[in-house]
């Protein structure tokens, strides 16, 4: 038996897939997608967070402070259209699932991420003792907005890259 040279054991150890790995995947995405795949789930877990501190006062007993997650109803909206926004993407986008292409999913997208955006922000002015982590946190649904928007600006380039132009000569009546 021969002794194999280092050099082709540390050779024959490394093996490059042929098939994408999840980093390459995840490079060859569009800017917005990858933003809405990033803040998406941020915010989706941002609600299990401190957005509010109240104070409870109890009289002679003392004063308490008392902090709430973001999960009431506007906070239960927020996570809806989030994992709405999040599940759309990651559907068209990283997997081979089939949606029906007559529904115009980037607007529907955009919809819901502007959605989300204005639920954070109802729920920060209108929740009584908001922290400022709730601020960031609308900062946050403001990131996942921009993100569709983004996406939606990009298919509407696709959409008019595929669309034939037309040629614009003034026909003569004559």
């Amino acid at each position: 038996m021969r002794p194999v040279p280092a050099c082709s054991r540390h050779a024959q150890a490394v093996h490059v897939p042929a098939e994408r790995t999840a980093v390459d995947t995840f490079k060859a995405l569009s800017r917005g997608t990858k933003v809405v795949v990033v803040a998406g789930p941020l915010l989706f877990f941002s609600l299990f967070f401190d957005w509010q501190a109240l104070e409870i006062d109890y009289g002679a007993a003392g004063v308490v402070e008392q902090r709430l997650d973001g999960w009431d109803r506007w906070g239960l909206l927020l996570g809806l259209l989030t994992a709405a926004v999040v599940t759309i993407v990651v559907l068209r986008r990283l997997t081979e699932v089939e949606l029906p292409e007559d529904v115009p999913w980037d607007s529907v997208t955009l919809g819901l991420g502007l959605g989300a955006f204005a639920v954070a922000v109802l729920k920060s002015l209108t929740d009584e003792g908001s922290t400022w982590v709730s601020y960031g946190f609308v900062a946050l649904a403001g990131v996942l907005a921009l993100g569709t928007y983004l996406s939606w600006v990009e298919g509407r380039r696709e959409g008019s890259a595929s669309v034939p132009q037309r040629s614009r000569r003034v026909s003569s009546a004559a």
